[in-house]
């Protein structure tokens, strides 16, 4: 069976590479070796090669040297290639952005056109980019209504869509039994700054001069984040971490802050739970599942000092740190990687015995 994977976001994008990446990559190094062939499909991005690993290939289509023209010219690249090869693969998946959408609906007739939504971005489209965001807004509003086959990441995003979705989370590599108390508070994840809230952990780190913070992960707010935190003695910038790197930061850190304006499910909060370390999340529906769940507390989102008292409030309580931890690491048990790619299999299989 032939799959082809159209997602702008890569592993080893700079300005990016975030979850919906992590997620493709994860499933398909999984799914390759039971006779699948995959090709993924994604946006130049600087030193970006076509490359093969395994059974899956790694395509590169648009420019490289600049993000918003990157983003542009991958939709327009991308959609002519789909229009020039959708006939020689069997499954065809989008991961939607409002930015480059690529009008995979128009092959329905013909193929089994899959759309995968890992965030929704509403009204803070209209909020970042003003009347340059409206046409996005809309695109992303309406775009989904177009799909007979969609998958989301969350049950929250199922519900900010309000449409006929089948619910296929995010995942973690594995569950690590250990009980260590780190020394810092930490973030992980894209350099975004509105988007992660990262202008809120500056504002903290001003007021909890006595508390460190270590920040790891790139983005294309990079640069300018790390001139907002040039002078500042208790923030630490340690950059992109993976492997036993990123396993290290997560078992130094005391716990973890996500305080995020929006997002999909958060692959950072199963890996925290993962390592039983507890998080505290702003109180979007799209995170609530970590207080439901009772590895984390919450924050009024947006709310500068609504984070500094819950960061305080856990920071003293170790013993609320380490039972949060054990229920984390409980409840990350039922989203390994390997469960997720095997219903993400099992959905193309039912799908495909409907057609």
């Amino acid at each position: 069976m032939k799959i082809l994977h159209l997602i702008y976001d890569h592993i080893n994008n700079p300005w990016v590479g975030g979850g919906g990446a992590v997620r493709v990559y994860e499933i398909y190094k999984r799914l390759a070796p039971k006779g699948y062939d995959i090709t993924v499909v994604s946006g130049k991005y600087p030193g970006a090669r076509d490359y093969e690993q395994g059974d899956i290939k790694f395509k590169f289509l648009g420019a490289k040297n600049n993000y918003i023209l990157s983003t542009f010219s991958y939709a327009y690249y991308t959609s002519k290639f789909l229009r020039e090869n959708y006939k020689f693969y069997d499954i065809i998946i989008e991961d939607f952005a409002p930015w480059n959408p690529l009008f995979s609906f128009k092959y329905q007739h013909k193929k089994l056109i899959i759309l995968q939504i890992q965030n929704y971005l509403g009204k803070e489209i209209i909020k970042k980019y003003l009347l340059l965001g409206i046409p996005f807004y809309f695109m992303e509003k309406n775009y989904p209504k177009k799909f007979k086959n969609i998958i989301v990441v969350s049950e929250a995003l199922k519900k900010r869509l309000n449409l006929n979705v089948s619910v296929i989370p995010n995942g973690v590599e594995k569950v690590y039994e250990i009980s260590k108390t780190g020394n810092y508070v930490g973030f992980i994840g894209r350099i975004d700054i509105r988007q992660k809230g990262l202008d809120l952990i500056v504002k903290v780190c001003k007021e909890l001069k006595y508390l460190n913070f270590t920040i790891a992960g790139d983005g294309k707010d990079r640069k300018r984040f790390l001139k907002i935190i040039n002078n500042l003695t208790n923030i630490k910038y340690v950059g992109k971490v993976k492997g036993l790197d990123k396993d290290n930061f997560l078992q130094n850190s005391r716990f973890l802050i996500m305080p995020s304006r929006f997002e999909g499910q958060g692959i950072v909060a199963l890996e925290a739970a993962a390592m039983g370390k507890p998080l505290i999340v702003s109180d979007i529906p799209e995170l609530s599942y970590v207080t439901e769940n009772g590895f984390g507390i919450s924050f009024r989102s947006g709310d500068t000092n609504s984070l500094r008292k819950a960061i305080e409030y856990l920071w003293n309580n170790e013993k609320l740190i380490l039972q949060m931890g054990e229920k984390g690491r409980q409840f990350a048990k039922q989203f390994t990687w390997d469960r997720i790619a095997e219903e993400y299999e099992n959905y193309i299989n039912e799908i495909l015995d409907l057609l």
